[in-house]
């Protein structure tokens, strides 16, 4: 063989093991993945704590083979609806977006946060349950897929003034989280405005608002108190957020990485539900350390004019996402 012969093949040989030696670097590189996890409210909210545990779970899962990363309340670059494009374009590829904020590109997902529909946890699970296909389906629409969904405790009017009687209700100047509970308020002769949660401080610190539709869990508590004294237990609604995750990032990842998420997410959402059901006392608790007066038995002229609104409000919703009633039949709840 010739000297010019033998360079060559000797080259060949080392280019053939240099391409060897880097086939695994490549797979590393094509395992690892890092996920950004958007939510707009604070760390001690249902949300956001279930958002910390879905991200440890994913590390432990995977074998430190996915890292979910949280961008929570002032970390988050998107707020309100921005942050349901922010997620279907890949912009950030997991979202916990409230049910209310995800109902302004679909009202479909507003069935959650309908007025007085569900009496307690298990019928909100149950709910839930029944549904998740249709949501998986109007979520796909949007370049979404559902993760885990987590409960928040019922939400409630924060007021300044108490609300005592009818008068007292069509006072407030109220912050609603969606187009169904702003509809209810203005139907008892209130003034309503749907405001993502971000937005909410700032407009009680003008003076601009009285009073606001929510449960003031956990973190978002703190953020109501120093502005709202007063707490009425209404039990409007028990509404959900939803973590998801943009298609293409999903389809992106190995079927490894897959069933490691999956699993995370389902032991996220099998905790969130058993962990709600004391959520309750602990914010009462904590409210009252607080120095806020809880109402937890409303009048009855107050209950009754709120939930004929709510009544009203959801008879004109449901035609419209439930033409033929198959969701009414197969998954309401019967008592």
């Amino acid at each position: 063989m010739s000297d010019t012969a033998s360079s060559i093949l000797l080259l060949r040989r080392m280019a053939c093991a240099a391409a060897i030696s880097l086939l695994p670097a490549a797979s590393v590189l094509a395992q690892a993945a890092n996920l950004r996890l958007i939510n707009e409210y604070p760390a001690a909210s249902i949300t956001a704590s279930a958002d910390l545990r879905f991200a440890a779970s994913t590390a432990r899962m995977s074998n430190g083979e996915v890292a979910v990363t949280t961008l929570q309340e002032a970390a988050n670059p998107y707020k309100g609806r921005d942050q349901v494009a922010a997620v279907s374009e890949g912009r950030a590829e997991i979202g916990t977006l409230f049910a209310g904020i995800l109902g302004g590109s679909d009202p479909f997902f507003l069935l959650s946060s309908l007025p007085f529909l569900v009496d307690g946890f298990e019928q909100a699970q149950a709910l839930f349950t029944c549904t998740r296909p249709e949501l998986e389906r109007h979520l796909a629409a949007l370049n979404l897929r559902l993760l885990y969904a987590t409960p928040w405790p019922p939400s409630g009017i924060w007021s300044a003034r108490p609300v005592a009687d009818i008068a007292a209700l069509k006072a407030l100047d109220i912050r609603t989280y969606d187009d169904n509970s702003r509809g209810v308020f203005q139907r008892v002769g209130a003034r309503s405005a749907n405001l993502p949660f971000s937005a909410l401080v700032a407009k009680l610190a003008s003076g601009e608002l009285n009073a606001a539709l929510s449960s003031g869990d956990g973190g978002a508590g703190n953020r109501l108190w120093d502005h709202l004294g007063h707490f009425t237990a209404i039990s409007y609604a028990i509404p959900l957020s939803y973590t998801v995750v943009n298609l293409e990032t999903w389809n992106r990842l190995t079927p490894q990485q897959q069933a490691a998420l999956t699993r995370a997410a389902q032991a996220t959402e099998q905790e969130s539900w058993s962990i709600v059901k004391n959520r309750i006392q602990e914010n009462y608790a904590r409210m009252s350390e607080h120095g806020m007066r809880l109402d937890l038995q409303p009048a009855a002229e107050v209950r009754q004019a709120l939930r004929k609104a709510g009544q009203e409000q959801a008879d004109g919703w449901w035609p419209q996402q439930d033409p033929d009633r198959t969701l009414r039949t197969r998954c309401m709840p019967t008592g």
